[in-house]
């Protein structure tokens, strides 16, 4: 989300023990992605030889797990929001969430796993798909300085009114309104150049205009409950791509 508050409070950081007890919920939630995503991408394979396949689990999984890590060491109020998700948050954003695992689940893995196994796609050259793995990797560090100038850069949409919501203007957010779901885009985008499949580009696509739709989504929604955002939003007119939206 698009805001944040350099005074956070004291009470916003969690004590020695609740750090603990958030490290293994993001190892728990690390581990626990690992046979999905595996599931969705061998099983329509019908083999686990795939380098690619291991590529993208490993650099997904490592750099989830890095970013989660690296959030409770710096920013714990942010890593508590992100791992220890609040019930008010807004229905139509954890339906489209929804939506969007259901396509990177249901359908963009396991089309690649099947162009693997029936050879939809001609050959990618390896350079290709290596920088695209490269780029993939670089978005989590991207991501990663997004959510330093955010400290309400939240998994889903809603008010952080105990939290001492605010606008944020600095880093990224100078330039773009949301430079995270751009950054989430592009990583989206990646996977199947890195998997090497040209039917997966198709539900990579889908996510991505998903990922558009919410962005208006919680721009309004920000515009409309966020104090300051309507004047910042002035300020900085594009949500993603700089000249253009």
């Amino acid at each position: 989300m698009a805001a944040m508050n350099t005074r956070q409070s004291a009470t916003d950081t969690p004590a020695p023990d609740e750090k603990r007890r958030l490290v293994f919920r993001a190892a728990a939630q690390s581990a626990a992605q690992v046979p999905v995503m595996a599931l969705a991408l061998f099983a329509p394979a019908g083999t686990l030889d795939w380098p690619a396949a291991w590529a993208v689990l490993a650099v997904y999984i490592a750099g989830s797990l890095l970013l989660n890590l690296w959030l409770i060491a710096r920013h714990p109020g942010l890593a508590r929001e992100r791992l220890v998700i609040p019930r008010a948050t807004e229905p139509w954003d954890v339906r489209l969430t929804k939506v969007s695992n259901f396509l990177l689940l249901a359908c963009l893995l396991p089309l690649a796993g099947l162009d693997h196994r029936l050879g939809f796609s001609p050959p990618f050259p390896a350079a290709i798909s290596a920088g695209a793995l490269i780029l993939f990797a670089a978005m989590f560090a991207a991501i990663g300085w997004a959510m330093s100038y955010n400290e309400y850069f939240s998994s889903l949409v809603r008010l952080q009114s105990d939290r001492g919501h605010a606008v944020a203007d600095r880093g990224p957010y100078r330039v773009l309104r949301h430079p995270g779901y751009l950054m989430m885009i592009l990583q989206f985008l990646f996977v199947p150049v890195v998997l090497g499949s040209l039917p997966g580009a198709v539900p990579a696509a889908a996510i991505a205009a998903v990922y558009i739709y919410r962005t208006a989504r919680e721009d309004r929604f920000l515009l409309e409950r966020l104090p300051g955002y309507a004047d910042y939003a002035r300020q900085v007119r594009w949500r993603l791509v700089p000249g253009i939206w």
